[in-house]
């Protein structure tokens, strides 16, 4: 482990590159996993629950802006 240390503080720009692709197809992976599923998913309760509010609250109502729809009206 101590010569692949010593290797890695002697030349940076090699162990940098190594590394890289390595990082690079992670952060990839995760970033299309968050914005092909988790996003739509989020936008879609969000819509949701805004498209639930209009229809069904009173325009007199003082809850107008109420972030959690859910829990006040599937409890």
């Amino acid at each position: 482990m101590n010569s692949i240390r010593k290797f890695m503080r002697n030349y940076p720009m090699v162990a940098s590159a190594v590394i890289f692709p390595f990082v690079f197809i992670f952060i990839y992976t995760m970033l299309s996993l968050f914005i092909e599923i988790f996003l739509p998913i989020i936008l879609s309760i969000w819509i949701t629950g805004f498209i639930y509010n209009l229809i069904t609250q009173d325009p007199n109502d003082s809850m107008r802006n109420n972030i959690y729809w859910t829990t006040k009206y599937y409890k």
